[in-house]
């Protein structure tokens, strides 16, 4: 069962850094993404790698040594993040599975291989000891069999006489008395000779005793039987771990990142191990580490006696289906959460329900007032929306309402529109045709970044910029007609419109501006006019075919400075 969970662990592991690295929404790896990942992989790291790593080279001091692997890996990473590359992270994420399933594995066998040949090195080096011969000739020493008294040799594994194994627990040791003090022998014992218990580690040994005693006691480690304060502290955690999977199961429907869901997933399942940790033995060993002076049997005999029954399962299943069920019956229609803004109210949240989680309608009022604006991420995050109703009261539709909204495909922008903000179709990947009022007068950068689909375009006739990225990768877009009031078109703006045949601008445009990589391989985009006072950055239409002209001049014709690539 531990193996199951670890391999789970280890599977969600695998999929949290490309979740964090596909929301973050870049084909490069910031810094900050590095460091979350790092964060993250860092308790993977520690739980299966350096704690069992500092154990096997030093049992002693392995906190220390813990600290030692722990400091020397964070500053290697540090130095890459910060001075050569951020892709350390995903190194670091493999070096997991790497050390996980093949380092500490062969580490722990070289160290048992190596402790073996030490003990017979030891053994075979020391003149002073001498073996018991097969046949028992050694003076004064004679092994029987405890049971039937039968003689035995040392090669027998098991009584001539009566069956019964030959180790340490069924051999009796006799002595001639007077023979010995004539002639003491020296014998050497061999590992072999003792317990097989005692060549087990410190933790596994204590198991082993408190085993033979739960034996001695009648107790039988299967039954349902449980100390009293620990059907307490499961029925607790129980309780709390159910109150846990209904906040997760509400926040679905809240379409959160998707990471966050991992996240969540993660701390369920390590709760979940948390809670099945309370066991007969782990709590018998938890005594007998607090009390060293006690023998082992009277604790066991002690903790027998506050046995109950061990009824917690079936609560437990109870209370974990009521917490599956009851956010499904409370979301099983669209909720819409509102905040008052000015004369009217604002769409906080949009929670999708089970039973319609494709459209969406927004009233056009609430409590007798306008609903007059959506709050930025209103819709962000839900994959399966496809058509949005908005009613012509909103005036304003804040950053990330849509973002993430991989099929939507239909959404009426209210007539009466003043603000769009950032990203608001971030990753909009199905929309096609988006008409913008002229009543708009600003719009945010990455505005409709990502937007594979969007074919045409009209742009309010009142907004002064085209913010950085605002339609980068839009790469089935075809032509755009730039309004005669902007002034600046931002950084990355058309990066990467593939599809971009014609970029219209008028003669009596205002355009001052065109920034860095703002037509960047646009590799159908052959020429473009525009105004001469216009400053044009030297890479505004870098990796691109397109020669640039002007109303007045052409930049290569008549010999005006060439301010791009």
């Amino acid at each position: 069962m531990k193996n199951k969970y670890k391999i789970l662990l280890i599977i969600l592991l695998l999929l949290m850094p490309n979740t964090i690295y596909a929301s973050n929404g870049s084909n490069t790896l910031s810094i900050i993404v590095a460091l979350g990942v790092e964060a993250f992989v860092s308790i993977h790291m520690s739980i299966f790698v350096l704690k069992p790593l500092s154990e096997i080279f030093s049992k002693e001091n392995s906190k220390k040594t813990f600290w030692i692997l722990f400091s020397i890996r964070a500053g290697i990473l540090l130095i890459f993040d910060f001075f050569i590359t951020p892709y350390i992270a995903m190194f670091d994420f493999i070096s997991v599975f790497i050390g996980t399933f093949i380092i500490v594995p062969i580490c722990s066998l070289i160290t048992q291989v190596k402790t073996v040949i030490e003990e017979d090195q030891y053994i075979s080096s020391n003149s002073n000891y001498k073996t018991v011969s097969p046949q028992n000739q050694v003076k004064g020493i004679e092994l029987k069999c405890a049971k039937c008294n039968a003689v035995l040799k040392i090669t027998d594994k098991f009584c001539s006489n009566c069956g019964e194994p030959f180790d340490g627990n069924n051999v009796v040791v006799s002595e001639n008395l007077d023979s010995v003090i004539e002639n003491p022998p020296r014998v050497s014992v061999l590992p072999s000779n003792f317990d097989k218990m005692y060549r087990l580690t410190e933790n596994k040994m204590l198991e082993e005793f408190i085993n033979r005693e739960l034996i001695k006691a009648g107790i039988d480690k299967s039954s349902k039987l449980i100390p009293s304060d620990i059907i307490k502290r499961k029925k607790i955690l129980n309780i709390i771990f159910s109150i846990l999977v209904f906040v997760f199961i509400t926040l679905i429907f809240f379409h959160f990142p998707i990471y966050t869901y991992i996240f969540g997933i993660v701390i369920l399942l390590i709760f979940f191990k948390i809670t099945r940790k309370y066991n007969l033995m782990k709590y018998l060993k938890k005594e007998v580490t607090a009390r060293p002076g006690e023998k082992v049997s009277n604790i066991v005999m002690n903790v027998k006696n506050t046995f109950v029954t061990d009824n917690s399962k079936v609560p437990f299943i109870i209370s974990l289906l009521v917490a599956i069920i009851l956010p499904l019956i409370i979301f099983s229609s669209p909720r819409i959460l509102y905040e008052k803004y000015g004369n009217g109210y604002a769409v906080r949240y949009y929670i999708f329900g089970l039973t319609d989680f494709k459209t969406a309608t927004i009233p056009e009022t609430y409590n007798n007032k306008k609903v007059v604006s959506l709050r930025g991420n209103t819709f962000s995050n839900m994959p399966f929306l496809e058509s949005v109703s908005l009613p012509n009261s909103i005036i304003e539709i804040r950053g990330q309402a849509f973002k993430n909204c991989y099929k939507l495909k239909n959404v009426n922008i209210p007539d009466k529109l003043e603000y769009l903000g950032g990203g608001a179709f971030y990753n909009a990947k199905s929309i096609k045709k988006i008409v913008l009022p002229d009543t708009l007068t600003y719009m945010g950068g990455e505005t409709f970044y990502g937007a594979k689909s969007l074919e045409y375009i009209k742009l309010s006739n009142n907004i002064t910029e085209i913010g950085g990225d605002s339609f980068k990768y839009c790469t089935s877009l075809t032509s755009i007609t730039i309004p005669d009031n902007v002034t600046r078109i931002g950084g990355h703006a058309f990066y990467g419109d593939s599809s971009l045949t014609e970029v219209s601008i008028s003669e009596n445009s205002k355009l001052r501006e065109i920034g860095s990589s703002a037509f960047r391989e646009c590799s159908n985009l052959y020429d473009i006019t525009i105004p001469s006072s216009t400053y044009v950055n030297e890479r505004a239409f870098k990796d691109s075919p397109t020669s640039v002209n002007t109303y007045e001049y052409n930049f290569y014709d008549d010999g005006y400075p060439n301010y791009y690539n």
